[in-house]
């Protein structure tokens, strides 16, 4: 299944770069559009349903001025169609607020459809490490 994990791992790098791009088309292209996907974003309650979930994507990049998210030391393990990617990521954000660095570790699971990779959950939450502010 390597080939299988490396299709997965540049997925997942996909999904990182439409993030920090803040590029909503991209995502809707690396997303299942099911009413059963879910996505928790650290310290919120659980968003089911595609639209839901890029409707939190779209507010985020609409509060930030501008926004990375860079995956720090990730796993893949392929499970036939089902496919498992643990990482650790780095967010910096800048808003009107001011800047700032989270750590979280994250799980993002992948399945195979139509012959495609796409993400059908997504689980981020903080990772104990102290947040800095740059």
């Amino acid at each position: 299944m390597q080939g299988e994990s490396d299709r997965v791992r540049a997925v997942n790098q996909r999904f990182y770069e439409a993030l920090s791009t803040q590029n909503l088309l991209r995502l809707e292209q690396l997303w299942a559009h099911s009413p059963h996907v879910h996505c928790l974003h650290p310290g919120e309650r659980m968003l089911s349903g595609w639209a839901t979930i890029r409707e939190s994507w779209r507010m985020l990049f609409t509060r930030s001025i501008a926004f990375t998210i860079e995956p720090l030391v990730a796993d893949v393990n392929v499970h036939g169609p089902i496919a498992v990617v643990t990482c650790q990521e780095r967010i910096s954000s800048f808003t009107l607020d001011g800047s700032r660095v989270a750590n979280t570790l994250a799980t993002n699971i992948f399945a195979k459809q139509r012959g495609r990779w796409v993400l059908i959950h997504r689980h981020a939450s903080p990772s104990g490490e102290p947040d800095a502010i740059p």
